[in-house]
């Protein structure tokens, strides 16, 4: 009886490990198409808080900082203030546009942190989460840097200190492609 229950708890285990492995493989195959280093980026609209509406067709021939975020993101909230003050530094560089994407989350409860926190970073909207999902969007935060020319230049997953020397050095050389 022993035995059955061992070999019973192996076939459960194994049937798990196979179908764990067949999701995995279908979550690759549904994000083929998401933002790939290297790779043109998907054409995104977004919605300003006061409903007008952007596109990246509006930032040819400007590097993009593209950043998801949001207010209930312990992660996100953190980064921030090294955020702002990196946008605060560079809002009048020509060459570079910021864009914070709002994900799953309020306008209100957006607009109430930042004006409690006195940012001023360009706040959008993705209605339905259409763009995150076109990105291929794994959590919050997570930043896209796309050049001039609407190439993804890298994809970092996780906070970032934006004032770091690895982020500047990123920034610059992302700033003089194309």
């Amino acid at each position: 009886m022993k035995n059955k229950w061992i070999l019973l708890l192996i076939a459960v285990f194994a049937a798990s490990a196979l179908m764990m492995k067949a999701g995995s493989y279908q979550g690759r195959q549904l994000n083929a198409k998401a933002a790939r280093e290297g790779q043109q980026v998907p054409m995104f609209h977004l919605a300003t808080l006061d409903d007008k509406i952007i596109s990246a067709q509006d930032y040819r021939g400007r590097a993009v900082i593209l950043n998801f975020w949001a207010t209930w993101c312990a992660s996100c909230v953190a980064e921030m203030p090294s955020f702002q003050r990196f946008y605060e530094a560079n809002k009048s560089n020509q060459s570079l546009a910021v864009i914070t994407v709002l994900y799953k989350d309020g306008t209100d409860e957006a607009l109430k942190f930042m004006k409690k926190n006195k940012y001023d970073l360009p706040v959008f909207i993705d209605d339905k989460s259409a763009n995150a999902r076109a990105f291929g969007l794994t959590g919050v935060p997570e930043t896209f840097f796309i050049d001039k020319s609407g190439v993804l230049f890298k994809k970092v997953l996780g906070p970032i200190e934006w004032e770091s020397p690895a982020i500047k050095d990123l920034i610059n050389e992302l700033i003089s492609k194309g």
